[in-house]
């Protein structure tokens, strides 16, 4: 029986793989150092503190862009950094699907819906809401066996919780337009930047527009780094605090404080010696660039 079983999944995976394969007719898989891109995240959106489950969901999100990217989308980076951005901010930084404060008491799609008995009050990362909503995600969603179009968020509206399908929702969605008719390609400029801060209106409006846009941009500086990209970082040394510190103390194992005390400063000499740069304690450009070849791999 166990052979049979085993046999039998064998068989569904080799199934999924050519599914796959035939899906994205040979595109390259686009590639981010999410090794990089999570520590640069870590360091400045959370504190150097970010727990297993953050870190699931950027790198659920990671996925699923390089998997829409593989079916033929087109999804610039920066579509990426705002909805990192938007989520970080809908779940109150936690990182985790959740439901609509009072699941819509009050309000029309708040109450069940008499054909299917459901309520679509707002569910997931961004907070799909409405019953046309739902029928839209149903058929933009993958299975994880890359099948289109049979996850029920209709009947059963609480799949829009999971994870994996609540990445797709909210990049989706948000290319499209299904929340307020916005959608995410209306603040792509011409000279290829982002208008972060009136890509609020996707969601809501201009409700906290310039925080968000704040967070989408170190997303975005994150997400640049993790495909090799410089970024701009400052020089720092003995005394110097922030975000830069702390990317420094995670990388090189040393409590991410963000304060460059003596402790750090003699990590980052012996990391210069070990690596025949000067070891002058002051983290520069040719420090950094190795730093990222050496603690990233890039």
């Amino acid at each position: 029986m166990q052979t049979q079983q085993a046999n039998a999944l064998l068989d569904t995976a080799k199934a999924n793989i050519e599914k796959a394969q035939r899906l994205i007719q040979g595109r390259a898989t686009p590639h981010i150092n999410t090794k990089a891109m999570l520590a640069r995240t870590n360091a400045t959106l959370f504190d150097g503190k970010m727990n297993g489950t953050q870190r699931a969901c950027i790198l659920g999100f990671a996925f699923v862009y390089a998997m829409f990217v593989m079916l033929g989308m087109t999804v610039p980076l920066q579509y990426l950094a705002y909805v990192l951005a938007t989520t970080y901010h809908e779940t109150g930084h936690t990182m985790k699907p959740i439901e609509e404060w009072g699941k819509g008491q009050g309000r029309p799609y708040g109450e069940p819906d008499p054909e299917t008995g459901q309520t679509y009050y707002g569910r997931g990362y961004v907070q799909l809401t409405w019953l046309a909503n739902y029928i839209k995600a149903k058929a933009a969603v993958y299975s994880r066996s890359w099948q289109q179009g049979v996850i029920d968020f209709v009947n059963a509206p609480e799949l829009a919780l999971n994870p994996f399908y609540a990445a797709q929702i909210a990049i989706s969605g948000m290319m499209a337009g299904w929340f307020t008719g916005k959608k995410l390609s209306d603040y792509l400029l011409a000279d290829g930047s982002f208008d972060y801060i009136n890509a609020r209106r996707i969601i809501n409006g201009t409700d906290k527009a310039e925080t968000i846009a704040a967070y989408a941009i170190e997303f975005e500086s994150a997400l640049y780094l993790g495909v090799g990209t410089d970024i701009k970082r400052a020089t720092i040394q003995h005394g110097s605090k922030g975000d830069d510190v702390r990317e420094l103390q995670l990388g090189l194992g040393l409590n991410p404080d963000g304060k460059f005390g003596n402790a750090t400063q003699t990590a980052l000499i012996h990391f210069q010696q070990q690596h025949q740069l000067n070891d002058d304690g002051i983290c520069g450009p040719s420090t950094w660039t190795t730093f990222e070849k050496e603690i990233y791999g890039l």
